[in-house]
């Protein structure tokens, strides 16, 4: 059984298979018994375009879900996408993160991988 996350928001919209809110972006499907592998804060301050990446260092097992999500609301928005790899399907994947020249909040990246 596999576990599905969207955000739920009334301006919600969907690029690309991708669900997204106001302020967080959801890629892939995390299955129960997924893992989180790796977590990074972009800090507030932080200089855009930025990409973040994660190679899983079990070559085996393949990233399956993948969250980015601001610290808090903001008039400025941010957009999340994956730049390379495959969610699901790869060990290794980044994710760009575009938007205010100058980030007035923190954005945190959290990679999921399978067991």
């Amino acid at each position: 059984m596999a576990l599905v996350c969207w955000a739920v928001s009334n301006v919600g919209a969907n690029f690309n298979g991708v669900q997204t809110s106001k302020q967080a972006y959801f890629f892939g499907v995390k299955a129960p018994a997924d893992i989180l592998c790796h977590s990074q804060t972009l800090l507030k301050g932080s200089t855009l375009p930025l990409d973040v990446s994660f190679t899983n260092p079990t070559a085996a097992k393949n990233i399956d879900f993948i969250t980015v999500a601001a610290d808090r609301l903001s008039q400025y928005g941010y957009t999340a996408a994956i730049s390379s790899g495959t969610v699901g399907s790869t060990p290794a994947v980044t994710v760009k993160i575009t938007g205010k020249n100058v980030l007035p909040y923190a954005i945190q990246v959290k990679f999921y991988c399978a067991t």
